[in-house]
């Protein structure tokens, strides 16, 4: 939980939110998902695989006991469009 200090007094406390975010990125014929907090990374060649490889790797990561092991993972798609250049 955190305490953030408003104006006149006033404190808003806003609650972390508790789920893994994976950023999920192609790197040539690969999808690679990549977690920041706590940082950990896997990839795999489908988004079928992938998703089987971050549960596998949530699994590995975490006791059973940790509760972030029962945390919902969300999947972040980062995409970088290309435009071709403006014609002359």
């Amino acid at each position: 939980m955190h305490r953030l200090a408003s104006g006149r007094g006033k404190v808003q406390i806003r609650t972390m939110k508790k789920e893994l975010v994976f950023e999920v990125e192609q790197d040539e014929d690969m999808l690679v998902a990549t977690c920041h907090e706590p940082e950990m990374a896997t990839q795999g060649q489908t988004l079928e695989e992938l998703i089987c490889m971050i549960r596998d790797l949530v699994l590995c990561r975490f006791d059973p006991s940790d509760e972030r092991s029962h945390w919902p993972i969300r999947l972040h798609f980062v995409q970088d469009p290309v435009l071709s250049a403006p014609a002359a």
